[in-house]
């Protein structure tokens, strides 16, 4: 098991030390947003209610150049993101792609995004809980943000996510509709 942990590093690092000069030639990670979301806003939650704010939100988008050779208009990026919970509730994280479009001479841009959510709840239900069927604890993510784009690479961004779990669990689709204000950084 040391052995093979071993390898996989040693690998790791040859790989890594290999592919860091190419790497500064292209940004693969140009942009890291972060803020706060209230969860449940489907559920008569009181967005200006304090209390509503019960997660902490996390999200790291991508730069893949293939994608973007074919999509002339606005940007096509992988999106890898986590969101905790602070208030007992299960965290999850989430992948996808993100489209962005930039309106015309406005600093304004919206984007829409797909992908799977997997949460906690598989983890941390109760045993015998059917949150605890893989099936539950993952689902779709389907969201979609408007941003301004701010001096010195940052940016202030509005987004709304809805987390469908299909009706995996043998009971009616349980959707998780939420709102969050982030901060983006571009690098």
């Amino acid at each position: 098991m040391i052995r093979t942990a071993t390898q996989f590093l040693l690998v790791a690092l040859t790989l890594g030390a290999v592919t860091l000069p190419a790497m500064a030639q292209v940004n693969i990670l140009p942009e890291i947003r972060g803020g706060l979301t209230a969860r449940g806003i489907g559920d008569s939650a009181d967005l200006l209610d304090p209390s509503s704010i019960s997660d902490a939100n996390v999200e790291l988008l991508f730069t893949a150049p293939d994608l973007n050779a074919w999509m002339p208009l606005g940007e096509l990026r992988p999106h890898l993101g986590a969101t905790l919970s602070f208030r007992g509730q299960p965290s999850y994280g989430y992948a996808g792609l993100s489209w962005t479009l930039q309106a015309p001479v406005t600093p304004v841009f919206v984007e829409a995004s797909l992908g799977g959510v997997a949460n906690t709840s598989l983890l941390s239900a109760p045993q015998g809980d059917p949150a605890r069927n893989f099936g539950c604890s993952v689902g779709g993510r389907v969201a979609a943000s408007v941003g301004v784009n701010l001096p010195a690479g940052t940016s202030l961004i509005g987004t709304v996510e809805h987390l469908p779990d299909f009706g995996a669990c043998g009971t009616p689709d349980r959707a998780n509709t939420n709102i969050g204000v982030r901060l983006g950084f571009r690098f």
